[in-house]
């Protein structure tokens, strides 16, 4: 079993994150995040994450963490009972539509507008002048990708402010989303909101500092502090 992935991503970590619960060994293939070519050939699109199970290959990452939670059944991540499950599933689509754009969007406002950060992500081990130079085109294809504006900031960060709260709301001193936790819902909420911790301001804010922090337990060990730079 093989997992295409770019390290940072956090629908990738959303993959890592169940196979750490699941306790599943899994290798690892990390591409570079402007070149695809690799995924392409593999599973007939670009996006990542990608789950190559034998002759199975399985795009999206809910759809790999339903697929891990059927092929490795202990521990569950879904409730028996029918009713359970069916809210379990619609936290986790919650949990990635209130929080998977806008935290990447806040994260990588504030990524590259720091000289060298999306430099450390993207071209690690290239010489500095050379990082450098890619980083300002990199900067600009990412900002025009994923539509990064600073006139778009004050909404998404009032739209993630408003999330944390109601999930902090629906978790009030429980341990997890549902009884039957960690669930989906779980590490989907604890992957899709991680990326504001690059947002010094936001981070600091205290529903989303309540947030980062109940996820960090979900978070594989390697990962915890990924995007706080």
């Amino acid at each position: 079993m093989k997992l295409v992935q770019i390290p940072f991503s956090h629908n990738c970590l959303k993959v890592r994150a169940t196979l750490a619960v699941k306790g599943v060994a899994c290798e690892i293939e990390n591409i570079h995040p402007m070149d695809r070519s690799s995924v392409r050939r593999v599973s007939g699109q670009g996006l990542v994450p990608v789950l190559v199970d034998g002759e199975k290959v399985v795009v999206d990452s809910t759809a790999i963490l339903l697929h891990l939670d059927a092929r490795y059944p202990d521990p569950p991540l879904l409730p028996r009972d029918l009713k359970e499950r069916n809210l379990c599933l619609l936290l986790e689509d919650w949990a990635d539509r209130a929080f998977m754009e806008v935290s990447r969007r806040i994260a990588y406002r504030h990524i590259t507008a720091t000289p060298g950060a999306l430099a450390a992500l993207f071209f690690p081990n290239d010489h500095r002048l050379s990082a450098r130079l890619k980083e300002r085109i990199a900067a600009r294809r990412v900002r025009q990708r994923f539509r990064i504006t600073d006139d778009r900031y004050p909404k998404d960060a009032a739209d993630v402010r408003r999330a944390a709260s109601l999930a902090m709301e629906r978790l009030s001193g429980s341990r997890w989303l549902l009884d039957a936790g960690p669930t989906v819902a779980d590490i989907a909420l604890a992957t899709m909101s991680a990326p504001l911790a690059a947002d010094p301001t936001l981070r600091e804010e205290p529903a989303i500092a309540a947030l980062l922090a109940w996820g960090e337990r979900l978070l594989p060990p390697d990962s915890v502090g990924l995007y706080r730079r």
